[in-house]
């Protein structure tokens, strides 16, 4: 197999009071694809108390509609990349408390 396209882009999130999250959905035009995202830049205001995750919360593939966890738990297992056939769509997500996060997210379309 190998690589015949790419998608990626940035996305962040900002909060200094409460939790708040960003969510994208991109569409993809049913190939097999590796999802990703990664949490590359965290900032906050000198608070004891923060946190900021980057997760992939649903896609949409030859596997049905599935979705994953969206909040970060006490063993909890958050998805970060994911590989299926035929996705039509991927939604990522970055949620933050009390700071600023930035994520790159990236899908590799295969053949």
């Amino acid at each position: 197999m190998a690589v015949t396209g790419m998608q990626f882009n940035e996305m962040w999130a900002r909060d200094f009071d409460d939790p708040h999250s960003f969510s994208v959905t991109v569409q993809v035009p049913g190939v097999a694809a590796v999802c990703e995202i990664a949490l590359h830049s965290t900032w906050t205001a000198g608070e004891s108390h923060h946190a900021s995750d980057a997760m992939i919360t649903q896609i949409v593939s030859a596997s049905g509609v599935e979705n994953f966890p969206s909040v970060n738990t006490v063993g909890g297992n958050l998805v970060a990349v994911v590989f299926r056939q035929q996705v039509t769509s991927v939604t990522f997500k970055i949620s933050v408390f009390q700071t600023k996060g930035m994520a790159r997210w990236m899908v590799f379309h295969w053949a």
